[in-house]
């Protein structure tokens, strides 16, 4: 996982990928009840988790970057108890949250492919398989990697508004190993901001075959957060599972 390549934008990255509502109204139908523990994987600047705190729901919440963790600690109420923010590795999670203690785990944001081989996806997952509560669910969001190996997409949509241009292109590497090339440009200053960080592309296949073989049940994959379903085109993939009674 990268050390900086998040450090570098981080101060922007609420104006690259800005508060998307209908991540709250997806998760209103997977949270069992107001009240049910979340915790949120690569939380960022922690838009969505302020949201989830907002809706009643206490979060859990970390990132591996200390700059994305700084700026969402600075936005938090100082006499809140929630969210709780912290800076971790998420191959850590077993080890900083008890057994069977939250009854959704969220790791949206493609943050899963910044684990670089497929055993720490794997651990991931089991870890997070063990944190979860029986019947807790785990979402994942992820791009489609199915479409873009199989297509070998050079270019992701450019996102620009008013504050800034964002442009992302892959160089494959490997069939395991993608170069995520960024370039921001802060149209208040016309400072530019270039980067680049190694991903590990997942096909669906893999990643349905990693949930089942690790206990997660009644997988459901769609094409974005408004319930569409996942076609071969789709860019975005989000996968929920459960973890069932034993």
């Amino acid at each position: 996982m990268s050390e900086v390549f998040y450090s570098n934008i981080a101060k922007y990255y609420p104006q690259i990928f800005p508060f998307n509502p209908a991540q709250i109204n997806f998760l209103r139908t997977i949270l069992p009840y107001n009240g049910a523990k979340v915790l949120d994987v690569g939380c960022a600047t922690g838009d969505l988790t302020f949201a989830l705190t907002h809706f009643g729901f206490p979060v859990w919440a970390f990132d591996f970057d200390s700059e994305m963790v700084e700026i969402a600690r600075k936005a938090k109420q100082e006499d809140a108890m929630f969210p709780v923010i912290d800076q971790l590795d998420m191959r850590q999670i077993e080890s900083r949250y008890p057994e069977s203690f939250f009854h959704t785990v969220i790791c949206f944001g493609n943050t899963l492919v910044h684990l670089l081989n497929d055993e720490d996806i794997r651990l991931f997952i089991r870890s997070a398989h063990k944190v979860l509560a029986p019947e807790g669910k785990l979402t994942i969001q992820i791009l489609n990697y199915n479409h873009i190996l199989d297509h070998r997409i050079q270019s992701l949509p450019v996102i620009e508004n008013e504050h800034i241009r964002f442009e992302r292109n892959y160089e494959f590497v490997t069939d395991d190993l993608i170069d995520f090339h960024t370039k921001l440009l802060v149209k208040a200053t016309n400072q530019e901001i270039s980067d680049s960080v190694k991903l590990h592309p997942i096909r669906k296949e893999k990643l349905e075959q990693f949930l089942l073989d690790d206990g997660f049940k009644e997988l459901t994959f769609i094409g974005n957060f408004n319930g569409e379903s996942l076609g071969k085109t789709s860019l975005p993939l989000i996968v929920t599972g459960q973890k069932p009674n034993p």
